[in-house]
């Protein structure tokens, strides 16, 4: 199996227990996994995966362990993980990553630790964090960022560090921030927004 089509599984509730995937797949399609609740345990996307499909995971909401993304990914597609609320312990973005679409993690509230965003990053979408409250630490946007859309954290409590904004970024969404209220130091606003 390389394919997991569109809406192959959505909706599918009465799956329990975890979730694997054969060690040659390469896609997972368009909400292939929406809404699937009742899977548990962490979430590990084998290496071979290249292309994730817009909600893919969203709402499955069981999922309760540590999430591991397959390292060929380069778009973190809209809402792929939305809602994803039991996902736990520190998201780790690969290098390979350039974009991260709207609602991506949008209330993922159980990641926690730093955020590491990758240096290969340009684009962060609306929503993307809303409400990952249990980010802790410093806040850095990578150098190739040019565009921080609406709300992308939001509700993002738990920073507790300094946010850093790079010299490239062209945009800041409106309420990109609002509510990061452990944010300290100093904040530099780059020339170009």
């Amino acid at each position: 199996l390389v394919s997991i089509n569109g809406r192959s599984f959505s909706f599918c509730k009465g799956f329990t227990g975890s979730l694997t995937f054969p060690s040659e797949l390469t896609t997972i399609d368009q909400n292939a996994f929406q809404g699937c609740s009742g899977f548990t345990g962490a979430l590990k996307i084998p290496d071979s995966v290249t292309k994730l499909g817009s909600s893919a995971f969203e709402g499955c909401t069981g999922l309760n362990g540590q999430l591991t993304l397959s390292n060929k990914i380069t778009v973190i597609p809209n809402g792929a993980f939305r809602e994803c609320s039991g996902l736990t312990g520190q998201l780790t973005l690969q290098d390979s990553i350039t974009s991260i679409g709207d609602n991506a993690f949008r209330q993922c509230d159980k990641l926690s630790g730093n955020l590491h965003l990758p240096t290969s990053l340009t684009k962060i979408g609306d929503n993307a964090f809303f409400f990952c409250n249990q980010f802790t630490g410093d806040l850095i946007i990578p150098e190739k960022v040019t565009s921080i859309g609406f709300q992308a954290f939001i509700y993002c409590t738990g920073f507790n560090g300094k946010i850093t904004l790079p010299n490239t970024l062209a945009k800041i969404g409106a309420s990109a921030f609002t509510s990061c209220s452990g944010l300290k130091g100093d904040l530099k606003i780059p020339d170009g927004v």
